[in-house]
């Protein structure tokens, strides 16, 4: 019996501690460049606004510190359409003097299956709050003599992506060409050189840690795992990659040496 009452507390204690992790998003800053003229960029990823416990005035509170020029999101911020009204309130709620770019994940492609019209609803309804979907697309951005290619390529587990697409509207001598996009495995499918940095989410770092790294040797099936490519900084030839932890959480409400990140990418 005293062996089930310690069972009991170990397991509470856990769970407790795993719902308090979930909950306090840790900020990571990225220095690419010292310059203090510099694009600065915070990457958000895995939303999932269903099961998020980060509380978002805590997000709105680092953005409005740390200012960036740009906000840019890498996918998975719905798994069902009952969840639409509570992702637009999101972002109504951190939106400041900063652009928005996003893309989709494979949860958000799950949720309008067979739902096309829903699915350009969703976007048309984004782009209505100024955020700026980019699918398989690219824009200029500028600040100062400095300009950047800012490439939105759609999710490569849910065969949407158009490399070629994404590209084709880059223009040449600009300081950087930065692209996003949800899974990280699309960096193998960028021509060589076309990229300087990818920003990407979808692992979650793991979410909940196991030993060994079995979850990105068993339970995940991308390439880049087997690669060593799984969180944080990476390099690939001569591609730098990014891939974000995400602030929410899929399946369960929990984390466990994993926390929630918003990262901050200072690039040249």
């Amino acid at each position: 019996m005293i062996l089930l009452y310690i069972a009991l507390v170990i397991i509470f204690t856990a769970l407790a501690y795993m719902r308090y992790e979930a909950a306090n998003v840790k900020v990571k800053k990225v220095l690419f460049t010292e310059n203090i003229n510099h694009l600065k960029v915070v990457h958000l990823s895995d939303v999932h606004i269903s099961l998020l416990r980060v509380d978002v005035k805590k997000i709105k509170k680092i953005l409005k510190k740390e200012n960036p020029d740009l906000v840019i999101l890498t996918g998975d911020y719905i798994d069902s359409t009952r969840h639409i009204p509570a992702f637009l309130n999101f972002l109504e709620k951190i939106k400041g003097n900063y652009e928005i770019f996003l893309c989709y994940g494979n949860h958000d492609y799950k949720t309008f299956h067979k739902n096309e019209e829903g699915l350009k609803k969703f976007t048309t309804d984004l782009e209505r709050r100024g955020i700026k979907v980019l699918l398989n697309d690219s824009v200029v951005y500028s600040k100062g003599d400095r300009s950047y290619n800012i490439i939105g390529i759609e999710d490569f587990k849910s065969k949407r992506h158009d490399v070629k697409k994404a590209l084709a509207n880059c223009k040449s001598n600009v300081t950087a060409n930065i692209a996003f996009s949800h899974n990280p495995d699309i960096a193998l499918e960028l021509p060589e050189d076309a990229v300087d940095f990818l920003l990407c989410g979808h692992f979650h770092g793991g979410q909940i840690w196991m030993p060994f790294d079995f979850e990105f040797k068993i339970l995940r099936h991308e390439r880049v795992c087997k690669m060593g490519i799984k969180k944080g900084l990476n390099k690939l030839n001569n591609l730098i990659i990014y891939i974000n932890s995400g602030i929410g959480n899929v399946l369960i409400p929990l984390r466990f040496l994993s926390p929630p990140e918003i990262t901050v990418l200072y690039f040249p």
